[in-house]
Parts: C-alpha cells; structure tokens; sequence
C-alpha cells in the first residue's frame, strides 16, 4: 500500500510538471509575440485610428437619434451608456485572435504537416501567439475609443469597478468562445476548398445578432429572442453590456452559457483538429 501512495505520488508530480513547463512554454511564446507588438505599438495606433473614427461618427448618429426621440434612455441604455458600449463592443472585436485565415492557409497548402512536428500544441500555439496581439490591439483602442466616448458623452458614471474582475471573467470567456469558433472554421479547410466564405457569413451574424451594430435591446423584439437564445451574443454583446451596466442575473446566465457553448466548440474543434492530424499522417505528412 505505501508503495502504491508513493508511486501516486511521483505520477502526480510528473503531471504537475508537465503542466508547469507546457504553461510556462506558451506563456513564454505570447510573451515574445507581446514584447514584438510593444516595439511596433505605433503601427497598432495607426490601425485603430479607423475604428476609432467608427466609434466618433457612432456617437454622433446616437447623440442625434437621442434627441430626435427626446427621451434620456432606448432600450434602456442612455446615451453615455450606449456610446460605451460600443468602445467595449469594438474593443472585443479588434482584439480577437485572427488565426482562422493562418489554419486555412496551412491545411491547404500542407505545411500544417510541418508544423505538427513541432514540440507544442497546434491550437495553443495559435491562442498563446494571438493573445500578444490582442492584449496591445485592446489595450490601445481602449485608450484611443475611451478619450473619444469620454470628449463626446463624459465619463461612464454607471460603472461599477468592484464588478472589475467578473467583467474580465466574462470578456475572457468570451476571448476563448470566439477563438473556438474561428478555429473551427480554420479547420473546414479540411472539406472546403476556401473558408472565407464561413468568415464572412460569421462576422455578418455577429454584426447583427450579436451586438456589435446595435445594442440587443434596440433590436425588434422578435430578433431580440432569435439574437439571445444563440451564441453569438456571448462574445460581444454580454460583456459589453455588463461593461456598462451591471447586472448579477445577466452575469450569472452569461457565464453559464458561455461555459456550455466553449464546451460544444470544444469538442467540435477537438474531434476536427484529430481527424486532421489523421488526415495528415495517412497523407505522408
């Protein structure tokens, strides 16, 4: 019996080592991709000026249709709100992990073969790699959106900063949804020839249904129940949304619902990225 506590012991020794140095591997690898974006941080300024300009000519149709309406809130949303959120919303936007164009690219072109045989995870390699860049991208449209929300409307006087760390909890999670997906459809050029197809019917869904036009609440109410009874509001709308008015219930089903649907892509992304990895092998690769 002792022998069998102490070989259980060293097995999970091994584990945690092994989970110790593949954490320390990837953090290292988002580290030199964040160290390489700080020392080209001006290129990412000059690329958010764009969205920047989006979020200036967006204040000024909603400081419009506010007045037009005479009434301090739609939706329930005033206009600080409202403006606000959509600095959170395109933050969550431009910070996303752009990989799937990079995996297409690779099962195409059959250097993902290559890559395979390289000592680390494929798909973690591309999530290490892209939270370098997406820390700096949201970091500076952060900044950059905030100035132009706070020269416009004034301070966000709805925010709650004790509710900071579940906010994070829920952009996070909506970082890891959001890469799930994009892999996923990375990973359809296995059966499809160009994915591009995929991104640009994902990116038109998210637009509308999932908040990053308009707020869920300004939609008619029967796109309302289609837009929040599917995922896609989970990576923009939810965290922006509680970004600017915070609300427990929202939070808890947002979590819960983003938990399930990173669960679904998960093992949808899983079973993918094996039948490629057989694919490539029975392939010679």
């Amino acid at each position: 019996m002792q022998n069998m506590a102490v070989e259980r012991g060293i097995q999970s020794g091994i584990r945690r080592w092994r989970w110790w140095r593949a954490a320390r591997k990837y953090t290292a690898i988002a580290r030199a991709n964040l160290q390489n974006r700080l020392a080209y941080v001006w290129d990412v300024v000059v690329q958010s000026f764009l969205i920047v300009l989006f979020i200036f000519i967006f204040g000024q149709l909603w400081s419009a249709t506010f007045e037009a309406q005479g009434t301090a809130e739609i939706g329930g949303l005033t206009l600080v709100q409202t403006l606000w959120y959509f600095v959170w919303a395109e933050m969550l936007v431009l910070g996303k992990i752009r990989h799937a164009r990079t995996v297409s690219q690779e099962v195409r072109d059959g250097s993902l073969a290559y890559t395979l045989g390289r000592p680390y995870n494929y798909l973690m390699y591309h999530f290490s790699f892209g939270v370098g860049d997406s820390l700096i991208n949201m970091a500076v449209l952060l900044v950059l959106g905030g100035l132009v929300a706070w020269s416009q409307v004034g301070p966000l006087t709805s925010f709650r900063l004790e509710t900071l760390p579940l906010l994070l909890l829920v952009t996070a999670l909506a970082f890891v949804l959001e890469f799930s997906v994009m892999s996923i459809i990375g990973l359809l050029a296995f059966f499809f020839e160009d994915v591009n197809s995929f991104l640009f019917i994902y990116h038109k869904i998210v637009f509308v249904l999932g908040g990053l036009l308009l707020p869920i609440e300004f939609l008619p109410g029967w796109l309302q129940g289609i837009a929040r009874a599917l995922p896609f509001n989970l990576s923009v709308y939810a965290p922006a949304r509680l970004f600017v008015s915070w609300d427990a219930g929202l939070f808890v089903f947002s979590v819960g619902m983003q938990v399930f649907w990173i669960t679904v892509t998960l093992v949808v992304l899983i079973v993918l990225y094996r039948y490629g990895i057989r694919r490539v092998s029975i392939n010679g690769g």
